[in-house]
């Protein structure tokens, strides 16, 4: 066996245990060092290949993928927000002899409306190791600090709520996700200290620098995690 053909037939096959090649081996030193080679290699490659996969890799991939749509869903809901208010200013323009109820602008209202848009979003997610830090980063803006976090932080971010700026927070809470929002003040809005719907208690902490609205499910203690709140956070003068 000519050596060209050899080599293409190792190539093709660098186990096999055709005949001509294993007596071409046997009997030419070189062919047999070129085979040796080859197996290394063979090896080589596949001791590279060989890579564990985590027992959580497929939760990992579900979560960050679970994150992306999330946050795709938040900036589609952005665009249909801003269209809506447009209509909304629209027909304020053309209807000005009428006025809006002090419900229409009522701060339990947005805050249900929030947390039923985003309902089951963060259910059964895992926390994103948020810390202190980057929270207090955020809660910089509206003058506050947390001192100590008051649970597993699922989610923290601004959000537009009625058109204002504020930070959107999601803890995981002992049964379910407790959202908490901080709201700068606006004449607008009116307060309400304590609300409910057929799925959510929510109780609202008003401060001198901004509202701090605490909503959950049934099934978690609202008036918990305000006391917690109110414990933990600090506001600069």
């Amino acid at each position: 066996m000519d050596d060209l053909q050899f080599r293409r037939s190792l190539y093709a096959d660098p186990n096999s245990t055709d005949a001509d090649i294993l007596e071409a081996i046997q009997e030419d030193p070189a062919k047999q060092s070129f085979a040796n080679d080859l197996e290394l290699f063979e090896q080589s490659l596949k001791s590279a290949l060989d890579v564990e996969v985590p027992d959580d890799l497929a939760n990992k991939l579900i979560l960050r993928q679970s994150m992306a749509d999330h946050t795709k869903q938040k900036k589609k809901y952005r665009v249909q927000l801003a269209l809506a208010a447009s209509v909304v200013f629209a027909v304020g323009i053309t209807m000005n002899t009428f006025q809006f109820s002090n419900s229409s602008m009522s701060l339990a209202d947005h805050s249900l409306a929030h947390v039923h848009y985003e309902d089951g979003s963060f259910k059964n997610m895992a926390s994103e190791d948020i810390t202190l830090e980057s929270v207090n980063k955020k809660l910089a803006n509206f003058g506050g600090n947390f001192t100590s976090l008051v649970g597993d932080v699922i989610s923290a971010d601004f959000c537009r709520f009625g058109g204002i700026k504020s930070l959107h927070l999601v803890f995981q809470g002992e049964n379910s996700p407790v959202t908490v929002l901080v709201i700068p003040h606006e004449k607008s809005l009116t307060i309400n200290s304590d609300f409910s719907d057929e799925k959510f208690n929510g109780k609202t902490i008003q401060y001198l620098q901004s509202n701090i609205v605490v909503i959950t499910e049934k099934d978690e203690s609202v008036s918990h995690w305000q006391s917690e709140v109110n414990k933990n956070i600090q506001w600069s003068t």
